[in-house]
């Protein structure tokens, strides 16, 4: 095996332990330069990208926007600026008149996740990297060479964490956690049709409350290695 794919829940220590991974095996970390090859390839900005990275939404705002809104490939015919349905409560900043769109690349939900996939697998390809979250877990779970690793901690240890290195009030934090287990959770759901609890889709879960991160990087690395 020569692939990692880190699912992780925020306040886990995940990352972490993913570039630490890859640090000592000599591993390709890929995490913010998976945005930033997807911003390259569409030829927009990072922060078009961020809008889409690893969120989801909920099951009734999804169904109407794929019902009110289809989704157009790029260089396709752009709809109306009226993208806006208040009696839902959902706007669609991706959907530009002509104007709007001859003077900014497009990008939109469908785009991104075309882009993500195919970036994903391409890495999957060329081997010796670790690649966090994106649904890598579920894009790659076919690949023979790829191990899949998922980091869980409790809930409320995870925002005492989150407390401690945002400097953060403890309901700040266990907003934050909680709206992050939900896009991760979704946007599995949504756009995979996979389910992140489960555990048929990982080699390994390690939960930090029970070990700690040194111990885990430890175990990793030597499974990858022996």
């Amino acid at each position: 095996m020569n692939i990692i794919t880190v699912a992780r829940q925020i306040g886990s220590g995940g990352d972490r332990i993913a570039e630490r991974v890859a640090e000592i095996l000599g591993y390709e970390y890929l995490d913010q330069r998976l945005v930033e090859e997807i911003a390259s390839n569409a030829d927009t900005a990072v922060d078009e990208v961020e809008k889409y990275d690893e969120k989801g939404e909920g099951r009734i705002r999804y169904f109407l926007k794929r019902l009110l809104v289809p989704e157009v490939s790029p260089g396709g015919v752009s709809l109306s600026s009226a993208a806006y349905f208040p009696e839902f409560g959902l706007e669609f900043p991706y959907v530009m008149d002509r104007e709007a769109a001859e003077a900014a690349p497009y990008l939109d939900r469908g785009t991104y996740q075309l882009l993500i996939t195919t970036v994903i697998q391409e890495f999957g390809q060329l081997g010796n990297a670790v690649i966090v979250g994106r649904a890598s877990q579920v894009i790659l779970g076919s690949y023979p060479e790829a191990f899949h690793l998922k980091i869980v901690a409790p809930f409320e240890e995870r925002c005492q964490r989150l407390m401690q290195t945002k400097a953060m009030e403890l309901d700040s934090a266990r907003e934050l956690v909680d709206k992050h287990d939900r896009w991760r959770e979704l946007y599995l759901r949504n756009y995979y049709n996979a389910v992140w609890e489960d555990p048929l889709l990982y080699h390994l879960t390690i939960n930090t409350a029970k070990m700690d991160e040194d111990k885990a990087v430890d175990l990793v690395v030597r499974y990858m290695v022996q």
